[in-house]
């Protein structure tokens, strides 16, 4: 025989109200945000060794996170630059007006000669 087994908790009524909210117009949109935002987190976590700390108090840890953030970006940039030739010059002054990064002309040239 195959039956449900209904189980009522303590937490019932707040598991009840989640439910609820997770119906609403809000939650959809907040959720639609982290699916986005999921997949990186997995590949910090996964390839990148945001799963483990390697130093201890919240300092290094914080150091750890942003160095690995730093790394993973640097890592799509060099993919965006090298897919092709003619989006690397928009790219490159993309970065470096979003950025606000005050460059010597010398080196602007290079950059868009890239």
């Amino acid at each position: 025989r195959i039956g449900k087994l209904l189980t009522i908790s303590v937490n019932t009524p707040e598991l009840y109200e989640y439910s609820q909210r997770a119906k609403t117009p809000e939650f959809i949109q907040e959720f639609r945000k982290r699916a986005k935002i999921e997949p990186k987190n997995a590949e910090l976590k996964r390839f990148h060794g945001l799963d483990r700390a390697k130093g201890y108090g919240l300092r290094s840890i914080r150091i750890q996170a942003k160095l690995t953030a730093l790394a993973v970006n640097l890592k799509r940039i060099a993919k965006l630059v090298s897919a092709s030739k003619g989006l690397s010059s928009f790219i490159l002054r993309f970065l470096f007006c979003r950025l606000q990064i005050n460059l010597p002309d010398g080196l602007w040239v290079a950059a868009r000669a890239v």
